[in-house]
């Protein structure tokens, strides 16, 4: 496993990377039970039939993964918004078990406020890997990878510590588009 803490360029948290060893049943047996399916993800998506935003089809992601390596990016919110976002599911929890349904809602806004807040620093992070590249995944930069992600709102112990698992499909990478200059004029063409 390799962590990478990311500050700068308004990315915080920690990025650890596990090459997946378990045919994804770290993710998939969470999906659909007691956390939200995964979404498409990866800038590599379009280009496979997958809508970028779109729920991950589990079987899909099984299929596309079959004989490729499997890498886990999982991103962790930092300790303030992991703090922030437990008190305020303490408190929507006790506002509901109390029957204060108008504060609960309001509690649960405030939830999902805090959570887009990490789902926008995982998707910053995961651009910003895809612009650097993998040289496991392909020898040229920056790539685009398939990526089904997965929300998490606890840690594997039970603890809450939000994060989200990235599965990257190793053989479906592709270069980004690139720019050569012809003649004076520019044209683009895909390579990979």
């Amino acid at each position: 496993m390799t962590a990478i803490s990311i500050d700068g360029m308004g990315l915080t948290g920690v990025l650890r990377l596990t090459w997946v060893q378990d045919e994804l049943a770290h993710v998939l047996d969470h999906s659909h039970t007691d956390e939200t399916s995964g979404t498409w993800t990866g800038l590599a998506c379009p280009g496979h039939g997958l809508a970028l935003g779109g729920d991950v089809d589990d079987a899909a992601l099984r299929h596309l993964a079959a004989g490729s390596e499997i890498a886990d990016l999982t991103w962790e919110a930092p300790d303030e918004l992991a703090a922030e976002h437990a008190q305020v599911f303490q408190d929507a929890m006790h506002a509901h078990q109390v029957g204060d349904s108008e504060r609960a809602g309001r509690l649960w806004e405030e939830l999902q406020a805090t959570w887009s807040r990490a789902w926008s620093a995982n998707h910053a992070v995961l651009e910003f890997m895809q612009g650097t590249g993998l040289s496991r995944f392909a020898p040229v930069k920056p790539q685009h990878w398939v990526v089904a992600s997965f929300e998490h709102h606890t840690s594997p112990h039970g603890l809450p510590r939000p994060h989200i698992h990235n599965i990257a499909v190793a053989k479906l990478t592709t270069t980004a588009l690139t720019h050569f200059p012809t003649g004076g004029t520019g044209s683009s063409r895909r390579q990979g």
